[in-house]
Order: structure tokens, then sequence, then C-alpha cells
């Protein structure tokens, strides 16, 4: 199938595109409209989006009202996952429904023939059932028209073994992220599993650590009491020896059994002066002795 060339795209991203660029579903879906008078072939409009990761395309379009009959316009909105292929199925969509809403109308064209979205809806059993005057007057149009109608069925139905291939490869690849997601999941589980272990190791040191640090503070406060205590027995044995140092700094009053230098002089010179006048108990000889004394001392 042609790529789709002839797309306008607008500021908003939007693709606009009448689809006749190929032989396909809208080719069919405007044939059938010009055949009942639709001046102007449908426009559809596409946009991309994003959805769980997975680039998928949106595509409306609208059959218009008819310009002389009573016929309401139709809209169609298809999501696929290529522009193409939406366009495609927003296309056989619109086919059908067109199909179902006039099916007096289309069972006169080969048209007709084109299966319903129910199977099992009886309009469309009338029209397969009662076709003989298509093999009739307008059998070799009848032919074309399902030659046409099989060969882009072929097509599409090539489109959904692309979009069942690219299914499947999406379905691979997110089985394999899936799976290494697992593996990951558990390796983590593993490390919380090791980290909570951890902590449950630490937790109890902490314990540990916290009973040390009770025992610590309990020896500390002990400690520190002692220490109020020393330094109460300290302020004390200042005080005490401050007491100490103030009366050895106060002067020492003389003693009253002490006499006065002066009267110690006096009694020492009356003593010696009663000392002087004690007689000599020596006998009269001795005077005699002390004369010649005497006179030996002249003689020196």
């Amino acid at each position: 199938m042609a790529a789709c060339h002839h797309i306008f795209w607008d500021e908003e991203g939007n693709a606009h595109t009448d689809c006749l660029y190929w032989e396909g579903f809208p080719r069919i879906l405007w044939d059938t409209l010009r055949t009942f008078h639709y001046p102007d072939p449908p426009q559809y409009t596409g946009r991309q989006f994003s959805e769980d990761g997975i680039q998928k395309n949106r595509v409306t379009m609208t059959i218009p009202q008819h310009p002389t009959l009573d016929w309401p316009p139709i809209d169609i909105e298809v999501v696929g996952y290529r522009l193409v292929d939406a366009f495609e199925t927003a296309a056989l969509r619109a086919i059908t429904t067109f199909c179902e809403h006039h099916p007096e109308e289309v069972a006169a064209y080969p048209i007709g023939l084109f299966p319903a979205v129910n199977a099992g809806n009886a309009e469309w059993l009338f029209r397969t059932t009662h076709f003989g005057h298509l093999i009739g007057d307008i059998a070799e149009e009848t032919i074309q028209a399902v030659v046409r109608y099989m060969n882009a069925q072929s097509h599409y139905q090539i489109l959904q073994q692309r979009h069942m291939e690219q299914v499947l490869d999406l379905a691979q690849s997110f089985q394999r992220g899936l799976r290494l997601r697992d593996t990951q999941i558990q390796g983590l589980q593993d490390a919380v599993a090791g980290r909570d272990q951890a902590i449950a190791q630490f937790e109890h040191q902490a314990l540990e650590h916290g009973a040390e640090i009770e025992q610590c503070n309990t020896v500390i406060g002990f400690l520190q009491g002692q220490v109020h205590e020393l330094q109460v027995d300290w302020a004390d044995a200042l005080a005490h020896i401050g007491v100490l140092q103030e009366q050895l700094d106060v002067p020492v009053a003389p003693a009253a059994a002490e006499e006065d230098p002066k009267q110690m002089e006096g009694v020492s010179e009356i003593a010696s002066e009663h000392a002087l006048a004690e007689p000599n108990p020596q006998p009269d000889d001795s005077s005699s002795g002390s004369a010649s004394s005497v006179g030996n001392l002249d003689d020196f």
C-alpha cells in the first residue's frame, strides 16, 4: 500500500487528508458516496498520542449530511497503531455503518453485498439473499466491485497482520521488561531484607550502647556527687585556713610576768651593790697579807 503523502499538518499536530491516494477502503467509500450524489469526499483527521508508553493514533472522520436527502451525518472514531492503518479502519467502519443506515438504497448496488457490523442483521441478510439483479444487468460491475472489496480486504488483513506482529513485539518487549523488573524487584527485596537485618543489628547495638551510656551517666552522676562533696570540703578547708591565717596575722601581747628592762637593771645594780657591801670573812692576818700584797703591787 502506498504511503499517505498528501497530508496536511496543522499547528496542533493533527493530520488532515481525504485518503484518496491509494487503493483501499477510503476510495471504495468515496465511490459509494458519489453514487448517491455526495459532492465532496469525507475528510479524515488523525492525531498521535501515547497510552501506557505505546504510541497510538486516533482518527475521526465524518460522512456529511446529504445535500438533498434527509440523511444525517455519520461520525466515526477509531484508534490504531499506525496512522494509515487507522484511516483504513475508519473507512471500513464508515462503509458498514452507511450500509446499515440505508439498507434499501444500497441493495440496488454492489455495495449492498458489503458485510455489516452485525452478521445477523436482517437488512444485510435480505441484501445478500435477494441479489439476483446484481448478476443480471450489472453483473460486470458487481464482479468488479467484489474484486475491489476482496483486494481492499486483503490489504487490510495484511495491515492487521502487521498490527499483530507489532503487538507481539510489544508483548515480548513488555514481557522481557517484566522479567527484568521482577529480577530487579527480587534484588531490591534482598537488599531491603539485608538492610532490615542491619537495622535490627544497629538497633540492638543502640540498645546496648544506651545501657552503657545509662551506666556511664550513673557513674558520672556518682562522681559528680563526690566532686561536689570534695568541693564543699575544699571550701571548708579554705575557710579554716583563712581563719588560721587571720589568727597568725594578729600581733602577740607581752606577758604579765615579764618586768620592765629598766626595773631589771635597777635590781641588778642593787644586787651588785649588796654584793660589794658583804663583809669579808677572812681573818686579820689576811689584811696584813693584803697590805704586803699592796706593797708588792707597789713594787711593780
